[in-house]
């Protein structure tokens, strides 16, 4: 009965304070929700959002994870959104860790494709990379070796990672 009474009353509490407020209230009310976004740990570059998740996984596990907040592993289109997605993962870590993103030639060696489908025309490869050793890496992690550089690695190694969505 108590669960009753206290739903109504919560009902009809939001009815008055929504039937209250003045048209410039919701203009506030959305200025607040994109505060709200980037607190919530997603960081804007351009048009894309990006967002670093500090959980080893596998590298689909990390796609999966991405999928559920409506997002994929990151791609990488030029020199510059590297060193943006860097910077979201120094800024997590105070570090450059070893992370998962969204490249991958597991349906065929040697061709390359973001997980995205945008279309793969940059790499920042390391040097001697990609080599596919023991004919066993097919997934991309990024900041490998003092280089910073992207390498590829078996895809059941786990490494945290980074999201990005629209």
């Amino acid at each position: 009965m108590k669960l009753v009474v206290v739903s109504a009353l919560l009902c009809a509490m939001l009815a008055l304070i929504t039937a209250a407020d003045p048209p410039a209230k919701q203009h506030v009310e959305k200025r607040t929700y994109c505060t709200c976004a980037r607190y919530s740990g997603w960081t804007k570059y351009g048009n894309r959002n990006y967002r670093y998740i500090n959980t080893p996984m596998t590298w689909a596990q990390a796609q999966r994870y991405c999928q559920y907040m409506n997002a994929n592993l990151a791609s990488v289109h030029n020199l510059w959104e590297y060193r943006m997605i860097q910077r979201v993962i120094y800024y997590a870590t105070h570090t450059y860790k070893t992370t998962w993103i969204g490249g991958s030639d597991a349906q065929q060696e040697g061709y390359w494709f973001w997980i995205d489908g945008t279309r793969f025309r940059y790499a920042f490869w390391c040097r001697g990379e990609p080599n596919n050793l023991h004919r066993r890496e097919h997934c991309m992690h990024m900041n490998f070796t003092g280089s910073k550089c992207m390498n590829d690695i078996p895809c059941n190694y786990r490494y945290p990672f980074v999201c990005v969505r629209k």
